[in-house]
Order: C-alpha cells, then structure tokens, then sequence
C-alpha cells in the first residue's frame, strides 16, 4: 500500500494555481482535483509529475510489511473472525484473495504462517519496543489508565489456551489505540529499546480487527486464539515456534 499523505500535503499546499498545476503536470483539471483528494490510486508516473510540478520528487522505498486486514482474512478464512465485523470489506477481499493465491490447500497452519509474514506486530508503525516488566497484570494496568482500547497478544495470550508451554521470557504485544500513552505510562519500569528483537514487550498501535473474537480473563483483555497465533508467529523466536506448534493441532 502506498503512502500518499505528504504529496497530499504538499499537493494542498501548492502556490501554483490548480490549473497551471495541472498544466505542468499534464494532467486534466478534473484529474488534478481527484488526485489532490486521493492520489493513492494514480499512476506512479502521474504522482510523479505532480510532484515535480511542485518541485518534490518521489523516492521508492521498501518496508516490512504489516497489514492488519492480513491477519483478518487468515481469520475469517479459519473461521475465527466473522467478514461482516471487519470495516474495509475491500481491503479484506483483496487480502483473501491474495492468502488463496499463496495457501492454495488453505491450511490453518499455512495460512496463518502466511498472514503472519505481512502483520507483524513489531513491523507496524508507531510500534514502540520496551525492555523491562512484562507480566500481564503490569502492563493492563498501564492500558486501562489509558482509557483507551487495548489487548494482550504474544506470551499471555498463547499461555491462556494452556496447549503448548510459553518461556517467562517470551515477549509480550500489547496493542492500544493509545501506544505514546501507554508508553510513558509503563516507563517507571520500563526502558525503551530500538532493536525489536531485544525488547519483551511490544505496544503497536490497534486495529479494530484486533479486538474482534477477544476475550476477557480476569481483567485481561486478550486477543483471540487465532490473532495470537498469527500475532506470536510474526513475532518469531520461541514465541513462534509455540505458536507453530499450536496451529499445527488445528
């Protein structure tokens, strides 16, 4: 998915007039009235020339993947998440097509395996790594005084099905819609980091597919057994390997 939000920006705050605008960019005036509002859907050479035209260019970047509406369709295709709780219903076909394409026998294990490979947790942005306390009641008390929405996924939430044995060290996903927060909420015990693979919590920023099918153990909101599949899967290390053992049973 392409990242349109600064040449709109700088497409809104253009001194050129919209139809020299256009002009230069050869472009039509309806085209550039379009594309000034969404661009996302525009030919890279036309993004191009509209950025030019303001005297911008446009870099190429690649980036790890983490598209929650991946995760969401490896969960309405197991059967874990139902399509009409999910919001962008084009997003998820799409994702459903695509995880066909790439689990042809969908399995749960494949397709899970394959969701989580572009919806990692700590690939996400705004996702912040800490190093420190990671117990579960710890870090709820630091999301419910955010007074935002928020579930545990990793370590807690493999533990709670009680199938496959998780370390005490394995890391711990606390997804909220409130990351900065809830940060500075926990940093009396805790120390950010900014190597993922060295940290034992990772707070992401919520997506509302996230909650779907969650719940509630003892004051903990946890995700669903399949969200924290996927979830642990994309994580790795021994968090991933409990989770592929874990889906294997399905």
């Amino acid at each position: 998915m392409m990242d349109t939000t600064s040449l709109t920006a700088s497409l809104s705050k253009a001194t050129i007039a919209p139809t020299e605008l256009a002009r230069r960019a050869g472009v039509s005036r309806n085209t550039e009235w379009s594309l000034r509002r969404d661009p996302s859907r525009a030919k890279l050479g036309t993004l191009r020339e509209l950025a030019l035209a303001c005297g911008l260019d446009i870099r190429i970047a690649t980036v790890e993947a983490s598209d929650p509406y991946a995760a969401a369709a490896a969960r309405v295709m197991v059967g874990d998440l139902l399509a009409e709780n999910v919001e962008n219903q084009e997003q998820l076909t799409q994702w459903v097509a695509r995880l066909r394409r790439w689990a042809p026998d969908a399995e749960p294990l494949q397709l899970t395996k394959m969701a989580a490979e572009v919806s990692a947790p700590q690939s996400r942005a705004g996702a912040i790594f800490l190093i420190g306390r990671h117990d579960p009641d710890r870090l709820a008390s630091a999301a419910i005084a955010s007074e935002q929405p928020w579930s545990l996924s990793g370590a807690p939430a493999l533990d709670a099905l009680g199938i496959e044995p998780i370390s005490s060290a394995s890391p711990t996903v606390l997804w909220t819609s409130a990351p900065a927060i809830v940060m500075g909420m926990l940093l009396s015990t805790h120390r950010k980091t900014t190597v993922a693979s060295g940290a034992n919590v990772i707070v992401a920023p919520l997506h509302q597919t996230v909650l779907a099918g969650g719940a509630n153990l003892g004051g903990l909101e946890l995700v669903s057994p399949v969200q924290a599949v996927i979830d642990s899967l994309g994580v790795g290390g021994e968090l991933g390997v409990a989770a592929h053992n874990i889906a294997g049973r399905w």
